[in-house]
């Protein structure tokens, strides 16, 4: 089964050679990772929190990943299942991969896997991949400012471990004033004691609104701070695919049930070393 969807060319790339020490002599390994970024893009997603890159999947791969989510959303999607409420409106689909073929492409998908690896650490994997679809006409189909992993003490004890994970947010439409861009604050994944207030949907000084064209992906880490603007009446249906990685040390999504004949039971049968590790059945804990 093909694991490898193409992408956009990246040409600034750079290789991180990782020696990780090993808890018994002798074990140590190294890790080599192609960063599909520069050091400086990396370093931007380190303190601004997000890194953008513009028509990520073109053509056939885009069109490909629009027929994947339809499919999903026909075989599931009634008005009763569309949500309207005011904080979180439209339709969220969970686990993609047990759900289509197309989207099992994604688990080794160089350009997001490399980032996440060389912010994360060399051991990653797939905490899931889900979506949000928003509809023209309906209510409520903005957001307000969120996060989507924060359990911070305060005090921080001392040997705290902070849930760093990253976020792919893949838009298979274009992002504009009809259909809604996102909103993102650059550095706010840093304000680790400092509360949303729900329903905030203020506009901040320093945000920026990102207008994208489709096929483009926001990769950036969980708890930044961002909004989705509203898809109105004028615009037409707004995709969203949401690819989330995590260290092999943290338990993987709980969001959804996951299908029980799902494809990535097979997948996991006839999987190498890395595909079992990035699927949360491999690696080291």
């Amino acid at each position: 089964m093909n694991l490898s969807m193409k992408h956009a060319e990246i040409t600034g790339r750079h290789t991180i050679t990782f020696d990780i020490i090993s808890k018994t002599e002798g074990d140590d390994q190294t890790r080599t990772v192609e960063v599909y970024a520069t050091p400086q893009e990396i370093e931007q997603v380190a303190t601004d929190g997000y890194l953008v890159r513009e028509r990520l999947f073109q053509g056939d791969e885009l069109a490909r990943l629009r027929e994947a989510l339809d499919s999903v959303e026909t075989n599931e999607v009634t008005p009763d299942r569309i949500g309207r409420s005011q904080r979180f409106g439209g339709w969220f689909p969970r686990h993609l991969m047990d759900k289509h073929a197309t989207f099992l492409e994604l688990i080794k998908f160089p350009p997001t896997l490399s980032v996440a690896r060389a912010v994360l650490g060399p051991y990653v994997n797939i905490r899931q991949l889900g979506g949000r679809v928003s509809y023209p006409g309906e209510p409520n189909q903005e957001t307000h400012w969120h996060i989507h992993r924060r359990v911070v003490p305060d005090p921080l004890p001392p040997f705290y471990v902070y849930p760093h994970t990253i976020d792919c947010l893949i838009y298979l439409d274009d992002l504009d004033n009809t259909t809604g861009p996102i909103c993102v604050l650059p550095g706010s994944h840093f304000r680790i004691h400092e509360a949303l207030q729900p329903g905030d949907f203020t506009d901040y000084p320093t945000q920026q609104t990102l207008r994208i064209p489709a096929g483009s992906c926001v990769i950036m880490h969980s708890n930044l701070w961002h909004r989705a603007m509203p898809t109105t009446p004028e615009g037409s249906k707004r995709r969203l695919l949401i690819l989330c990685y995590g260290p092999t040390l943290m338990r993987r999504s709980p969001f959804g049930t996951r299908p029980e004949n799902g494809l990535l039971a097979d997948v996991i049968e006839n999987a190498d070393d890395e595909v079992r590790e990035l699927l949360g059945v491999g690696g080291y804990s």
